[in-house]
């Protein structure tokens, strides 16, 4: 193994190093993996919750901490980093519930002729050794969805965490391990690309769970192909919110800041694609030109702050680029400035091209605000449904019916009426469609996805009955 340091956004401070699985070592994670499944998945669901909970309790007890590294290692600011880690106890405490009290169905094979002395159990069981593959901009949240509901049911599981930021995840992890989850049944692991690819595609691995970019996730599905391999993937969005005439212009304003700011910009439902009708365009342009006025990145640790720095200086030199595109494309720069490191001005571009790559499938992750005029409601359906990455989307209009009408012709994995897209309660399920991803997220439907059904029949249990002998 080689060691990493990692360093502070704001201000490079060296705040831990982790280890670098190589290659070579990954048989032997997996090994160790496949060694604990069998004690795992045999205990009782209480005894998979009880450590659950308690580890609820030492991330509570931490949380502060928790959240303080996470905003130094990710940028994230740090109101948004304490919601996350409070938001990831809840998923934990939700997931364990789920698999203390889980319970199977009974088929109706007594409705069949020949079946009526027959019982027929369906149950839901682990898939195994689950690789779960953790972003950057939600590490705690999306490592606690997974890992959390694969734990509960009776999965061992391999964290591979972000290399950007993965101290956060791993004290979690560690947190974890203190309440009770065995290290062999819990690993995380530190990996770079080609180390990662070696892991998801190893031999004693059975399920995959992904949150990333969209070439994460076509390298994964390319490199298990030969075996098959269940693959959940949640992968890139490059949402639009229809903003039609008849708009609440201020509320539109307001719900767009929220929705585009999470996570500086860096989240995969954030919202990309202001598609807006030409008679409103200006006046949407204009007042969010006043709204972004005061803004600016600032050390994710201040208290007042609303924006921090991307996650590192080439994913904002990215950003830069891609908006140097789209203006050369025909859009118009109303704010914002190149990258200064990895600090990013919040970014106005007006008039934009319906032909603009970020107006179909170049998704920005950073603070980019884009104005697409279209000239109808039968455009704007056109111009949000052009996208490969179709995750959420929205509708701002005061005409309810029209604007049901109009979600229900969104082909998107979740659709909002007179709100931001960027919309992720933990009770829905949440995923894409197209390249936006594969299979679904949420309380109960993570744990669908990490497990499959198997029925148990029991022949001729049931007594007969005669009609003759009865009085």
């Amino acid at each position: 193994m080689s060691v990493q340091q990692i360093r502070a956004v704001a201000d490079a401070d060296v705040l831990g190093e982790v280890e670098t699985m190589e290659v070579g070592e990954v048989p032997a994670v997996v090994a160790r993996a496949r060694a604990a499944l069998a004690g795992w998945r045999r205990r009782a669901p209480h005894e998979r919750a009880d450590p659950l909970r308690r580890a609820c309790e030492l991330i509570l007890a931490d949380a502060e901490s928790i959240a303080r590294l996470h905003a130094r290692e990710s940028g994230k600011i740090i109101a948004q980093a304490r919601f996350e880690v409070r938001g990831a106890v809840r998923l934990m405490e939700a997931n364990a519930e789920l698999g203390r009290m889980r319970a199977g169905d009974i088929a109706p094979t007594g409705a069949l002729p020949g079946g009526e002395r027959d019982l027929t159990i369906v149950e839901r069981v682990p898939l195994g050794v689950v690789v779960t593959v953790i972003p950057f901009n939600f590490p705690i949240e999306l490592m606690v969805e997974k890992a959390a509901a694969a734990l509960a049911v009776g999965n061992v599981v391999i964290v591979k965490a972000p290399p950007q930021n993965p101290l956060a995840a791993g004290r979690v992890v560690a947190l974890m391990h203190e309440a009770g989850i065995p290290e062999d049944v819990l690993q995380i692991v530190s990996a770079d690309t080609p180390a990662s690819a070696a892991l998801c595609a190893a031999d004693g691995v059975d399920a995959v769970s992904l949150t990333g970019s969209v070439g994460a996730g076509i390298g994964v599905a390319t490199a298990t192909a030969a075996q098959l391999r269940p693959l959940h993937l949640e992968l890139g969005g490059n949402g639009a919110a229809i903003v039609l005439p008849d708009a609440d212009l201020d509320f539109v304003v307001s719900e767009s800041l929220r929705g585009r700011l999470l996570m500086n910009g860096q989240a995969c439902a954030a919202t990309k694609r202001l598609v807006v009708h030409r008679d409103v365009a200006d006046e949407v342009t204009a007042r969010l030109d006043a709204a972004l006025s005061p803004l600016a990145p600032a050390d994710p640790l201040d208290e007042s702050a609303r924006l921090g720095p991307l996650i590192d200086e080439r994913s904002a030199a990215r950003v830069s680029g891609q908006v140097d595109r789209a203006i050369a494309s025909g859009a118009r720069r109303v704010r914002g400035a190149a990258n200064d490191g990895a600090w990013f001005a919040p970014t106005l571009l007006a008039d934009v091209p319906t032909s603009a790559a970020v107006a179909v499938d170049d998704e920005i992750f950073g603070p980019v605000f884009t104005v697409v005029p279209v000239s109808s409601a039968d455009e704007a359906l056109a111009v949000a449904n052009a996208s490969s990455l179709r995750l959420t989307a929205a509708v701002f209009s005061a005409d309810i019916p029209r604007a049901m009408s109009m979600a229900a012709e969104l082909d998107y994995g979740g659709v909002v009426v007179n709100g931001t897209n960027n919309y992720r309660p933990p009770v829905v399920p949440f995923g894409g469609v197209a390249l936006a991803g594969a299979g679904r997220e949420g309380i109960g439907y993570t744990i669908d996805e990490l497990t499959r059904s198997r029925f148990i029949a029991v022949r001729n249990l049931r007594p007969t009955w005669d009609a003759q002998t009865e009085d």
